[in-house]
């Protein structure tokens, strides 16, 4: 009877505000009879219970992923939750406000948790980062979650007003109700599909200039100067036309120079020979040494968004020689960071010498779905 009657009044507790906060005690287990979950006018199913941390409100991983439609996975080892919706993945460490969200860092308002070993969300914090509307209704005690009817997306970073001590800018977008798909499969326009145009300090009426973000991955920026910064995110569809009722947002933020403590990167590729200094002579091999191959000239097309071909094996000490046959901007890019070209536009080449062995993974900056491979031997 004295067990019964505690409940009652844990249950009884709940004071007035919005989603998830009021509760009297944190880390308090509440039966899921005491509060009411709906999405989308359905209730949440399962036998779950609500767990309450830091006066919010937490629901099993599983059920709450189902019910919207996405998938969740626990990583015992790890301790981490991975919830993925569409093109939007959120990572959830338990006992940690720390959230990864499509490459970005957010931080949440309480913890995931373990309740028994069954891992735990924070409802409200995750229905904000899948666009969803949050409303807590007192009187029937009940929270009610409603899937975005409009394109809209959240700028995860960088916040607007950041400073950020580093010239390399991560970019990450979660879209909601806008199928991001990609426009070289894509091309026709349809309702409710196309893609991400994001621009930094260029300009937002030329969609020649944006980076095209098909997919979860962040839009990566590497050398920017320090100073102030002008960042624009649009929704578009697949002819990268803003889509309508047009969906846009800009942001302002700062960059710094890095601590003296850090070192650029070696730089394992040259971008042109270097030559002899006049009336200098070259060394001359010892003759147990085998003459090294003989150095050629290759040339990669950047065309139809692809490098062709994707794939080349050269001699050390080759050049190669890519050209832009595309209308819009693109870069050769090492995905190790070791080097940049900078933007090649129309017409225009770039060559690189190759002075030492190894494989070169290379794509472009602005269209990372653009890859390629080069082999020194």
């Amino acid at each position: 009877m004295m067990k019964k009657s505690v409940i009652l009044l844990l249950s009884s507790v709940l004071l007035t505000g919005a989603l998830g906060i009021g509760w009297a005690s944190a880390a308090t287990l509440v039966p899921s009879a005491a509060m009411t979950i709906k999405v989308d006018g359905k209730a949440l199913l399962g036998n779950g219970t609500l767990f309450i941390s830091n006066s919010h409100a937490l629901v099993p991983a599983k059920e709450i992923a189902q019910a919207v439609g996405a998938s969740a996975a626990y990583d015992q080892a790890a301790k981490t939750i991975t919830i993925k919706k569409d093109t939007n993945t959120y990572l959830f460490t338990v006992n940690s406000q720390a959230v990864k969200v499509n490459g970005g860092s957010i931080t949440a308002d309480t913890p995931a948790s373990l309740v028994h070993g069954v891992p735990y969300v924070p409802v409200r914090f995750l229905a904000d980062q899948l666009g969803m509307q949050v409303a807590f209704d007192k009187a029937s005690n009940s929270i009610s979650l409603t899937s975005p009817q409009t394109p809209s997306f959240h700028i995860i970073s960088p916040a607007n007003g950041d400073i950020l001590y580093s010239d390399q800018v991560k970019v990450a977008v979660t879209a909601f109700h806008h199928q991001l798909a990609d426009f070289r499969q894509h091309a026709q326009t349809m309702a409710g599909q196309g893609h991400i145009h994001v621009w930094l300090d260029t300009d937002p009426s030329d969609p020649k200039l944006a980076y095209k973000m098909i997919n979860g991955e962040p839009a990566v920026f590497d050398n920017v100067p320090p100073g102030s910064h002008t960042l624009t995110v649009q929704l578009v569809g697949n002819d990268h036309k803003p889509i309508s009722p047009e969906v846009k947002q800009v942001i302002h933020f700062k960059t710094a120079t890095k601590s003296a403590h850090e070192t650029t990167s070696h730089i394992p590729v040259k971008e042109t020979a270097t030559s002899p200094s006049p009336g200098a002579t070259a060394p001359t091999a010892p003759a147990s040494v085998a003459p090294a191959p003989v150095a050629k000239s290759y040339q990669v097309n950047i065309q139809s968004f692809s490098f062709s071909p994707g794939s080349i094996t050269i001699e050390k000490g080759s050049t190669v020689t890519f050209t832009n046959l595309d209308d819009v901007v693109h870069t050769v890019t090492a995905t190790d960071g070791s080097f940049d070209n900078g933007p090649i536009k129309q017409n225009a080449t770039y060559t690189m010498t190759f002075s030492k062995s190894g494989v070169y993974s290379i794509y472009c900056k602005p269209h990372p779905f653009m890859t390629g491979t080069i082999t020194v031997k």
